[in-house]
This record gives C-alpha cells, sequence and structure tokens, in this order.
C-alpha cells in the first residue's frame, strides 16, 4: 500500500520524478554512495521495493544513459541539465528495478539522516542480490 506520493525532477523542469512510498517518510535514509560519479553529481539514492518509481520527459525526449563501476546499472540524467535523477537495473528477465536520487524530490527533508553507502565494495553478484531486494521493482522509464 502506498502511503506517500512524492514529486520531483530535474533543475530544468524537463523530466518529472513521482515516487510512491510504503512507509512513513522519517522511516527512509538515503544512501549516499561514496564514488566519484555520485559525489560529483550529488547523489543521495532513496528506494522500497514496495513502492513505485516513474519519470517522465517532456516533448518525448529520452533520458541521457551512462554505467559507471561494475558497468551493471543505468544512471539517468537529464539531457538537458544532466540532473541525475536515478538509476535503473534490468535483470536477466528484462525487469527494471531502480532508485531516485532523493535531492530532486519535494519533502527532501522530511527523511532522516543520510547514511553513507559503499557499494564499490560489494561483488558484482552481491549489488544486484542487494538492488533486487531494496530497489523500487515497479519503474517506469521513457525509452529513449
Amino acid at each position: 500500500m502506498i502511503a506517500h506520493r512524492l514529486i520531483g525532477g530535474c533543475a530544468c523542469g524537463a523530466v518529472a520524478v513521482e515516487v510512491g512510498l510504503s512507509r512513513e517518510l522519517a522511516s527512509y535514509s538515503p544512501r549516499a554512495c561514496d564514488c566519484d560519479f555520485c559525489c560529483e553529481r550529488g547523489a543521495a539514492w532513496l528506494s522500497d521495493s514496495a513502492g513505485f518509481l516513474r519519470l517522465r520527459t517532456s516533448a518525448g525526449e529520452g533520458l541521457k544513459s551512462e554505467r559507471q563501476g561494475s558497468e551493471q546499472a543505468d544512471f539517468l540524467s537529464c539531457p538537458a541539465c544532466g540532473t541525475l535523477l536515478a538509476v535503473r537495473w534490468q535483470d536477466g528477465d528484462g525487469h527494471a528495478h531502480g532508485a531516485v536520487n532523493a535531492r530532486v524530490l519535494a519533502r527532501r527533508d522530511e527523511f532522516a539522516s543520510e547514511q553513507g553507502a559503499s557499494p564499490k565494495m560489494l561483488e558484482a553478484a552481491e549489488k544486484t542480490a542487494r538492488w533486487k531486494a531494496l530497489w523500487f521493482a515497479d519503474v517506469q522509464v521513457p525509452a529513449g
């Protein structure tokens, strides 16, 4: 059951984000990844395996996609302003899992304090198992 729907988006307004969260906002601690890529882009990841993640672009434009680290997941950003919005991983069956950059969401000040995370210390199989367990399993991202 979805307890909260939050909206947000990129700096220029070209990409809108909507998430559904199943718990009280204060129970979520966004994960601030310590890798260079996430630190440079100001990312703190939020997910809820019982919730949902939706990204929508204006004018049917696709999102910019980059792979980093183990090159298993796609980091999605606005093609116009470069704001890092989400990360998505597709399992072997093509099912998408994802996390949102909490810093692009309205009401982000209602989350618990950010916690440090160091996924670069995990093996590839450990990462995918973690993503499957923790990330949004209901993900919609525009094609492109």
